[in-house]
């Protein structure tokens, strides 16, 4: 599991939120920035894309099942 903080700099009001993707890349939940939020998809994600943005590999504690 990988852990990604988004630090893309956009231009405007856009929120950068923390992504969480399993083995092979598919996002299986996020953690919303202002708020601290957690979303758990249903199934994953696979067109999540990672192109035109910027992040960083970070560790946090989600309590979650990970």
């Amino acid at each position: 599991m990988k852990i990604l903080k988004e630090t893309t700099k956009w231009d405007g009001n856009i929120s950068n939120h923390t992504y969480i993707l399993n083995e092979a890349g598919d996002l299986i939940a996020y953690i919303k920035d202002k708020s601290g939020e957690y979303h758990e998809f249903k199934k994953p994600l696979k067109a999540f894309s990672k192109s035109r943005r910027t992040f960083k590999e970070v560790a946090i504690d989600i309590g979650g099942p990970f």
